[in-house]
């Protein structure tokens, strides 16, 4: 028993070295093997749009982010069934094939992408892939699946089990072509389900869709949509906020299959109104945090700062709204919508404290104290100067912003009515008006003879009379000042309801403006403002016509 519980002892002890190696085997990959196929043309079913686009950018990601050695990674495109069988070996010769003959023992990992048609066998149920030269309605033309992962898990016993072997498959098995309504099956098959291939011991697989359901695009991309979210995500998008700095950055496996399976699922609701569920096996594995290869380098940029706005707004706080504006890179499309919350947070923060300090100095009559200690924002300043007797010294208040009226358009003038109307009018000033205006021409002519005839006969006392005449009465600011008019006076010149409420609309679009931007306390004291404002000039008015009243009043008693 005591021997037993040794050698367990020992056994466990060892696990967690294995374990501790094989995360990180795709660091070393100055012997790794990959091949990567895209399938776009085929002589019998149309064409993957975007497969050569897929297998350039996986290449990409090898070669550049997991350095790959470029004579290592072997590119097929269009590739018939011949050279799937010469690349990966056949069911009857499952290691003559390149990639077997490729791997070193010890040394290799092994990374295999198909970007291009999958179909079904309606009668097996078994998913296949679909050569250039391929019949969708006939397997025997095509590469099964199950062919290719009983081959890797060969190709797997042989590099070892310090070594990785991955296979990511972009395709569907469903016989859609993967535009909606299109089928490349002579037999209508809804709602087919391909049986699942057995379970490649030691071989990490990847699938775009869970076989029930088309695979979809990333038409930004021009890539496909399960493409291009495995390489943002094998880029930095899967790794959780702050994970690693420098050399150390890493995406761990299990990030990189949930961002993955996100990501799509979600995509292709919002974007193509269709399911997208891909399968990603669990593997205790990382990969070297890599750059966005150019293909995906725009949507990883829009993706990143979409994500980092996110994170910034569902915060909420001043430092995080703030960490956005300053550290957000290009396209940092939600820079203003971060600003904007960080001035309106601001703006109602000073408004509440205008508010405070005006209900406590105003409760003990310290109008000058406020005055003094007011900031940008200062809602009361008119009450205060009213209250001081000031009232005088505070400027107007900015008239309101009116929307501009489109400008009428211009009447075209007629000469011979404005003489007419000048001759009408009788006064020397309107025909110099009209001979300013039309200096030359028979009209001309006839303006001036009109003048000096109209001046002729101006007996030679009008100008002195002119001169004597008095202006109307207009009161001074003093005696506006100094006069009291009584309850009845006013009330003959205070508003109507009717006019109240036109007043009200008048102001009613900008109040609500300042509310939405920067909270409704600092829109009810501009509101009070105004309303202040309003009425000192509305009574000014009052009493001013009061005043020529009773002038006139006066003026007619003495005739």
């Amino acid at each position: 028993m005591v021997r037993l519980l040794a050698v367990l002892a020992l056994l466990f002890a060892a696990v967690p070295l294995a374990f501790a190696e094989a995360p990180r085997a795709f660091d070393d990959n100055a012997d790794s093997i990959a091949i990567v196929v895209g399938n776009r043309n085929y002589k019998q079913t149309t064409p993957v749009d975007y497969a050569h686009n897929d297998a350039g950018a996986i290449r990409e990601f090898l070669v550049r982010g997991l350095r790959f050695r470029d004579e290592n990674v072997f590119v097929l495109q269009d590739a018939t069934l011949n050279e799937l069988n010469q690349a990966f070996g056949s069911e009857a010769n499952p290691q003559g094939g390149r990639l077997w003959r490729s791997v070193v023992a010890g040394r290799s990992n092994v990374f295999v992408y198909y970007s291009g048609h999958g179909a079904p066998d309606l009668r097996t149920r078994q998913p296949f892939l679909l050569p250039q030269d391929g019949d969708p309605n006939f397997p025997e033309s095509g590469y099964a699946l199950e062919t290719l992962y009983r081959n890797l898990e060969l190709v797997k016993q042989k590099v070892g089990p310090a070594r990785q072997v991955v296979v990511m498959v972009d395709a569907c098995f469903t016989g859609e072509t993967g535009r909606k309504g299109e089928n490349m099956l002579a037999v209508s098959a809804p709602g087919f389900t391909p049986a699942k291939p057995k379970a490649a011991g030691g071989v990490v697989r990847l699938a775009a869709t869970s076989g029930a359901t088309p695979a979809n695009w990333d038409e930004g991309a021009k890539l496909g949509l399960f493409t291009s979210r495995f390489l943002m995500g094998a880029a930095g998008l899967a790794a959780p906020k702050g994970a690693g700095a420098g050399d150390a950055r890493r995406v761990e496996w299990a990030d990189l299959q949930a961002y993955v399976a996100r990501e799509v699922q979600a995509t292709a609701r919002r974007e193509v109104g269709r399911e997208q569920a891909p399968e990603i096996d669990v593997a205790a594995l990382s990969l070297p945090m890599v750059e966005p290869a150019p293909a995906i380098r725009r949507s990883f940029d829009r993706a990143r700062d979409e994500a980092a706005w996110r994170s910034a707004e569902i915060d909420g706080s001043r430092e995080a709204l703030e960490a956005y504006v300053g550290q957000c890179a290009e396209p940092c499309a939600y820079r203003d919508q971060a600003m904007d919350r960080l001035l309106k947070r601001r703006r109602a923060a000073e408004a509440t404290a205008d508010d405070e300090t005006w209900r406590r100095l105003s409760a003990e009559g310290k109008y000058q104290a406020y005055l003094d200690g007011c900031g940008k924002v200062c809602a009361y300043r008119r009450l205060a100067l009213g209250y001081l007797g000031k009232d005088g010294e505070a400027a107007a208040p900015p008239p309101l912003a009116e929307p501009e009226k489109p400008a009428a358009p211009a009447e075209a003038r007629d000469p011979a009515k404005e003489l007419q109307a000048a001759k009408a009018a009788g006064t020397v000033e309107a025909l110099d008006a009209f001979l300013k205006a039309n200096p030359k021409g028979r009209l001309a002519t006839e303006a001036r003879a009109a003048r000096a005839a109209l001046v002729k006969r101006t007996p030679s006392s009008a100008p002195a009379a002119a001169a004597t005449r008095t202006k109307p009465y207009e009161p001074t600011a003093a005696e506006l000042r100094a006069f009291k008019a009584t309850e009845a006076e006013m009330a003959r010149y205070r508003p109507t309801a009717a006019q109240q409420r036109a007043l009200g609309e008048r102001y009613r679009p900008e109040y609500n403006r300042r509310a939405a931007r920067d909270g409704r306390a600092a829109a009810d004291a501009w509101l009070k403002s105004v309303a202040f404002e309003v009425g000192r000039r509305q009574g000014e008015q009052a009493k001013r016509q009061i005043l020529i009243d009773r002038r006139r009043a006066a003026e007619a008693a003495g005739r």
